[in-house]
Parts: C-alpha cells; sequence; structure tokens
C-alpha cells in the first residue's frame, strides 16, 4: 500500500511539472552563434564615431542599425579601446566593450533595453582592410534579469 501511495505522488509530482514547465519562464535564451557584418567608412575618430551595420544575424539588431563608439581611445589607427553601443533606435540598443589591436579583437556586452533587454554576447573581431569588420561570437537574451541601471 505505501508504494502505491508514493507512486502515486511521484506520478502527480512530475505530471504538474509536465504541466508547469512550458509556462515558467527561461531564465535565459542561449547561447547562440552569431555573425555581424558592419562597415566603418564614416567612422571619424571623433566621439562619439560610428560603424554602420551592414549584416546581423539576430533579427533584433537588423542592417543599417549603428554601432556608436565612445572611446577613451578611438582616435589610434593600432589601437581602439572603447565603451560602444549598438543603437538600434527608439530605446532598444546594447552596452559593451571593445578593444582591438590594429584589425584583430574582442568585443564584449553585459546589458541591453528595450528588444534588446538582457542582451550579452562575445565577439572575435577581424578585418582585412580596416574598413569593414566581422565579429563572430554567440549571444543569449536574459529577459528575466534587470538592467544594472534598473535595479
Amino acid at each position: 500500500m505505501r508504494s502505491v501511495k508514493s507512486l502515486l505522488v511521484v506520478t502527480g509530482t512530475m505530471f504538474a511539472l509536465a504541466i508547469l514547465a512550458p509556462s515558467l519562464p527561461a531564465a535565459a535564451d542561449g547561447p547562440f552563434p552569431i555573425l555581424i557584418d558592419k562597415e566603418c567608412h564614416e567612422f571619424s575618430g571623433n566621439v562619439p564615431s560610428f560603424c554602420t551595420i551592414t549584416q546581423s544575424d539576430l533579427t533584433a539588431i537588423p542592417a543599417g542599425t549603428k554601432v556608436l563608439y565612445f572611446g577613451p581611445e578611438i582616435n589610434d589607427p593600432d589601437y581602439t579601446s572603447s565603451v560602444v553601443v549598438i543603437n538600434v533606435g527608439r530605446g532598444n540598443r546594447a552596452t559593451g566593450y571593445c578593444s582591438l589591436l590594429g584589425v584583430v579583437g574582442t568585443c564584449t556586452f553585459w546589458e541591453g533595453t528595450g528588444t534588446l533587454q538582457g542582451f550579452h554576447a562575445a565577439f572575435q573581431v577581424t578585418s582585412s582592410d580596416g574598413l569593414n569588420f566581422t565579429w563572430t561570437g554567440t549571444y543569449r537574451l536574459d529577459r528575466n534579469r534587470p538592467s544594472p541601471r534598473t535595479r
């Protein structure tokens, strides 16, 4: 009798979890691979300077999106170290940091707002000509975690 009761409790618990699990919010979506291409023909070296995304795997970051660079070091052709904002517009943006030595480097993003809320990403950055860049990496959207500025 006791084993039947235990079996019913376990079965009932599993059934309840199976029903409730789809409605529970995921802690984070990802990580997913991402590829972004951008061109920097209008990059001036002034603060802020910008590049324009020409292709992105993530629909929340469409072609035409501006990537703004705020420094501290953006005017040296051999070294870039900068706070970066992917600005999709209308309050949809992601904040991060990029560091490049020549035409190779990394970019990381740790917060976002709007459609990019909870955006976290890590990219390897490469370029063959210093004007067109490819960001290859992974991202996740952690929409349940509030932005550090909203806590």
